[in-house]
């Protein structure tokens, strides 16, 4: 693996880990249904950034280039339709 795909993979993971960490550590401290569904909806829009790192790590690092910028996407239309 090359130098640019390893240091592209850890920005990658970063991005997931900010992008799922939160929401998770607020269900965890108060489980209730509304903070719930926020943790498991962030989560469903995580794998965009775990897709992301998967297709860096394998060299496609345009496509993971695409699929970052479906980031936004997801979250407004998940303001409109509830991704769980």
């Amino acid at each position: 693996m090359s130098r640019v795909a390893a240091v592209a993979g850890a920005v990658l993971a970063g991005g997931y880990a900010a992008t799922i960490a939160r929401p998770l550590a607020h269900a965890a401290l108060n489980p209730s249904p509304y903070l719930l569904q926020r943790a498991v909806g962030s989560g469903i829009r995580a794998v965009i950034p775990l897709q992301a790192v998967l297709a860096s790590r394998a060299g496609a690092h345009r496509t993971a280039a695409g699929l970052l910028a479906l980031m936004p996407v997801a979250r407004r239309l998940s303001r409109k339709v509830s991704a769980t």
